[in-house]
Order: C-alpha cells, then sequence, then structure tokens
C-alpha cells in the first residue's frame, strides 16, 4: 500500500533550538501511527510540524506524493487536521457547535454561512464522539474530558485524510479513554484516515496503534508494530529501569506497566 503520508530527513524545531533531526516516516492511509518518548522528546513538535504550524528545518514531507509545502493553507488544512492537547479556543465564549463548526472553514472559508452539508457534518461529528448534548454549552464551561472530545470532534468536522491528535486520551476516565480510542480505531480502519497520535500512557499503545515510533535525544530511535517496539530492549534505554513489559492476559501483546521505585 502506499504511504499517504511521507516524511524525508526531517527536523524540526524552534527558532532558538533543533528538537528533532533526520526523521523518516511513513503513514499508509487506515493505520494508526503511535509517537512515544519521554517528555521533551519532540512528539508534539513533530506534530505541529506536520500540522504546518512549525516550519521545517530540513528534509521533506508529502501527502499521496505531494509536497506539504506545495499545498495553501486551506487546501493543507482540507487534508491534514490537529486536534491539540491544549487549545486557546477553550477560553473563548463559543458554544461546542460553533467550536466543531470551526472544522467546515477550510472547506468553505472563515465569514460564509454553513452550508445544509456543512451543518450535516457537524452534527455527525458531533454524534460520533458523544458531545451533541453538549451543542449549546459554552467551552469554558466543560470539563477537561468534554474539550478534548469537542476538539478532536471538530478535527474530524474537517474531514482530513490524515488526522494528527496530541494526547487525545489525556484528562479521560477509563471509560471514555476506551470509547475515544475506540473512535480513532474506526476512523482508521473503517473510513481509511491515517492517524498520528501521542500517548504518555505507554499500557494504552498496543491497544490502538498498528505500528510505533519511539523519539528520543532528538532522533527517531525505532519503529516497527508494537510488539517489537514496546519492549525492555528498547524502553529501557530510553524510560529508564522503572517499567516493566508483560504479555497481556488477553491476546498476548505487550503491556508496559510502571514499576515503582521498592515495590517487590
Amino acid at each position: 500500500m502506499n504511504a499517504a503520508l511521507s516524511v524525508r530527513g526531517l527536523a524540526c524545531g524552534y527558532a532558538d533550538r533543533r528538537v528533532l533531526t533526520d526523521v523518516s516516516l511513513d503513514l499508509r492511509a487506515g493505520e494508526v501511527l503511535a509517537l512515544i518518548g519521554p517528555n521533551g522528546s519532540g512528539k508534539t513538535t513533530l506534530l505541529h510540524t506536520l500540522a504546518g504550524l512549525l516550519p521545517p528545518q530540513a528534509g521533506e514531507m508529502a501527502w499521496d506524493g505531494r509536497s506539504l509545502d506545495g499545498l495553501g493553507r486551506r487546501e493543507r488544512a482540507c487534508v491534514l487536521a490537529l486536534s491539540p492537547q491544549r487549545a486557546e479556543e477553550a477560553a473563548w465564549p463559543l458554544t461546542v457547535a460553533e467550536a466543531v463548526a470551526l472544522g467546515r472553514a477550510p472547506h468553505r472559508g472563515w465569514f460564509r454561512p454553513l452550508t445544509a452539508e456543512d451543518e450535516d457534518v457537524v452534527g455527525r461529528s458531533m454524534r460520533r464522539l458523544g458531545v451533541a448534548t453538549l451543542a449549546e454549552r459554552l467551552l469554558p464551561g466543560l470539563s477537561g474530558g468534554e474539550l478534548r472530545r469537542v476538539l478532536l470532534a471538530r478535527a474530524l468536522a474537517q474531514e482530513p485524510r490524515v488526522l494528527l491528535l496530541d494526547e487525545p486520551a489525556s484528562y479521560l476516565d477509563l471509560h471514555y479513554q476506551a470509547e475515544l480510542l475506540g473512535i480513532v480505531r474506526s476512523l482508521a480502519v473503517e473510513d481509511g484516515v491515517a492517524v498520528v497520535l501521542t500517548l504518555h500512557d505507554l499500557a494504552l499503545v498496543a491497544a490502538v496503534a498498528d505500528r510505533v515510533a519511539l523519539l528520543a535525544d532528538g532522533r527517531l530511535r525505532a519503529v516497527g508494530e508494537p510488539g517489537a517496539i514496546l519492549s525492555a530492549e528498547h524502553l529501557v534505554p530510553v524510560f529508564g529501569p522503572h517499567l516493566e513489559v508483560l504479555p497481556h492476559p488477553r491476546g498476548g501483546g505487550p503491556l508496559v506497566l510502571p514499576r515503582l521505585p521498592g515495590s517487590p
């Protein structure tokens, strides 16, 4: 299967420092790729570079064989959607429905009224993320978990082919973590969306990802299937010795758990 998103020799960071160097990755349609690594390893920086919020410092990025640099901002936003970990809009006096409708801007422009098709897409996105009942609630009054789902509904309303998710399971209890990650899997498997997500909780990675990319020390350390990357061989040098990799009791895949200092 051809790569939907291709990255070659990518370097990214900020004006005063480089965070990642020489990253090369391929992401296929219908695939979930999890970015893992310690705090500060560049996971969010990589997502923001892919989304066009940060200019690449070197290398090439292409979608379906076309350079992302050659796409205009609106065209790029129709291809890639980012659901950030934190959003300035959380403090805006917008209703949930108005916030999700912002996802239609790349298709209609900022100031044009919603068409019937736009309204349909917004409604479907809210129902799929379970926030339709919150449609008239204001963003500042939402819980952290509710806001996470609204941000993902907004990204989904863009109808992207590549979905970039920064810590989508943060602020969610176990029930909503499972529900949201199940939606992410269905977007890939059923809708053919290519998904890149960051996860701090390594116990969730094998449940949602087809492949895993391990970032550390300013570079891509390893990439492969969860069974290969979620191993003591790869994880202990990066995260330290306070973890255990066990076979999951259901399915036998890798299960990564913290081992507290002093515990038996």
